[in-house]
């Protein structure tokens, strides 16, 4: 049985369509729990998703953040398998039976990832790497787009095109198949990463145990992306570079960490500054100084 958590926050249409995928025929006999940790939305998007006793809505009088949110579902659920399932996200018809079949196969694999297709189903990048302080530095600089076969970017594995599968070190929190045991192994997310990078710091966690991560390129899911922060673009890079400034702290040596906090607060907001400008796009150098101003107001009262 399978278990699935789902975070909602202002998600609207997307929540609805979710889970109408997950509730597919042909998934009967392999639902567990649906769990929907609604964030303090004000859409009303939790209220309009179908019911089913198999569905458990939890609300939240604030928005706690991702990665509570996500330990607040994992706490309820108890089969063996648990999927973390984005509300942009939408299974297929085969999508669960795959995971399955996969992972009872494999034994030595703990958390499964598929190819995550966009509106068009065009396969996306969703794959990533552990960060270094020299791959933020590349991300900082521009230098990952320009060339990112050579300075390979930080995170996000667009260097690679996700054609085969093969272990990596961490699939995209808007589909992570994983095996429950892996709580009870090592813990749930770190709480301190509010959105971002709790995935990462998570998968660090598990391949620092002796886990294994694995990408399926025969095993697909819809996600959309970007469909509940698209439209706070400034909140969004604030809680963005806070958490990797988070991650850095808790995984770099203090050089490490300096470099990411000189990369950062420097470098990047240049270089994102310049490309806006160079694209005639004032209201997106708004929205950086607005994410900057909001980072630094954060950092000086920590």
């Amino acid at each position: 049985m399978i278990d699935i958590v789902i975070v909602n926050w202002n998600s609207g249409d997307y929540l609805t369509k979710c889970i109408r995928s997950v509730f597919a025929p042909g998934n009967e006999n392999l639902i567990g729990k649906v769990v929907v940790i609604d964030n303090n939305s004000a859409d009303g998007s939790a209220g309009n998703i179908i019911e089913d006793n198999r569905i458990t809505i939890v609300r939240n009088h604030d928005n706690l953040g991702f990665s509570k949110a996500c330990n607040q579902g994992f706490h309820i659920c108890t089969s063996d398998y648990v999927l973390l399932l984005n509300p942009d996200a939408m299974l297929l018809s085969t999508t669960l039976n795959d995971c399955l079949n996969f992972m009872s196969r494999n034994k030595d694999v703990d958390i499964l990832g598929c190819a995550l297709l966009d509106d068009n189903g065009i396969k996306t990048k969703s794959c990533s790497r552990f960060p270094s302080p020299l791959r933020i530095f590349f991300d900082a600089s521009g230098l990952s787009k320009i060339a990112p076969g050579i300075f390979n970017p930080s995170t996000l594995m667009t260097d690679w095109d996700h054609n085969e599968s093969r272990e990596v070190n961490q699939v995209m929190g808007a589909f992570m198949f994983m095996r429950r045991k892996l709580f009870d192994q090592i813990g749930f997310f770190d709480e301190r990463f509010f959105v971002y990078y709790e995935e990462v710091d998570f998968s660090r966690r598990l391949k620092t145990a002796g886990g294994k991560i694995f990408y399926n390129k025969d095993i697909a899911a819809i996600h959309s992306g970007e469909g509940t922060t698209k439209s706070v673009k400034a909140f969004r890079l604030f809680l963005s570079l806070r958490s990797r400034l988070q991650y850095a702290k808790k995984h770099f040596n203090t050089g490490g960490y300096w470099l990411v906090c000189v990369s950062t607060f420097l470098i990047e907001f240049f270089t994102r500054t310049i490309l806006e400008l160079l694209k005639a796009n004032i209201t997106g150098v708004k929205e950086i100084v607005k994410g900057y101003a909001l980072l630094i107001q954060k950092n000086t009262h920590e």
